[in-house]
């Protein structure tokens, strides 16, 4: 550090030894060019003064460029960073929208497969025991149910007198199990739209018995209907 304001010392003592010169020569020639002694100093000391503020604006308007490049480079550096740094957030939120995106299709695809073999099911399972227009409508109601709607204006399922609560009970867990239902959701569901046939079994009751399996029943327990 003292060295480096020796060299400054040194540097500006050089420069004012010079422009001490330069004015000195400049006044023995006012004087040789017939100017009298006070003239002469007075041109000796305006040229010293105006030259060494000359040099003084030099220093400082070079200190300023230097100080400009020095932060103007850095400004860069640093919007170039920030640049990168954009980029790489945008290719990262592409790439997250692009697999997010990706996974609800294939979530769609799924769910759209699990519910068309659901239908099946149903249409396998109850053609004999109920008419085509109440299937139809039981699968709109198990698409709602699957998707967590509330049907609105529920037209009770009549089935065939063969069906006892127990088949449809099995009917509805095998619905449910397949949806991946709760067994209290798939209760309520089941005791709506196959109101004539659940009349008499509550919704608790429902939940405890749906899995049982009894010997004396149409519709089985089948946990496996998508598969």
């Amino acid at each position: 550090m003292y060295l480096k304001k020796f060299e400054y010392f040194i540097l500006d003592s050089s420069v004012a030894g010079t422009l001490l010169l330069m004015a000195l020569a400049i006044r023995i020639e006012a004087i040789n060019a017939g100017f009298d002694q006070f003239s002469s100093n007075i041109i000796f000391i305006s040229v010293f003064i105006i030259s060494t503020g000359l040099y003084i604006s030099m220093q400082i308007a070079l200190y300023e460029i230097i100080i400009y490049l020095c932060h103007h480079s850095k400004s860069l550096s640093i919007h170039e960073h920030l640049n990168d740094s954009v980029i790489a957030s945008e290719q990262a939120f592409m790439e997250y929208e692009k697999l997010r995106s990706n996974t609800i299709i294939e979530q769609k695809r799924t769910n759209y497969k699990k519910l068309e073999l659901v239908h099946i099911y149903i249409h396998q399972t109850m053609a004999a025991y109920t008419s085509q227009e109440n299937l139809q409508r039981l699968c709109a109601y198990i698409s709602d149910f699957f998707q967590d709607k509330t049907a609105i204006d529920i037209i009770p399922i009549k089935v065939d007198s063969k069906l006892k609560a127990i088949d449809v009970m099995h009917l509805g867990w095998n619905i449910g199990k397949a949806l991946g239902k709760r067994r209290s959701y798939t209760a309520e569901f089941i005791k709506k739209v196959f109101a004539d046939t659940m009349k008499e079994n509550e919704i608790n009751t429902i939940i405890k018995k749906m899995s049982h399996s009894e010997t004396e029943c149409l519709i089985k327990l089948n946990p496996d209907i998508i598969q």
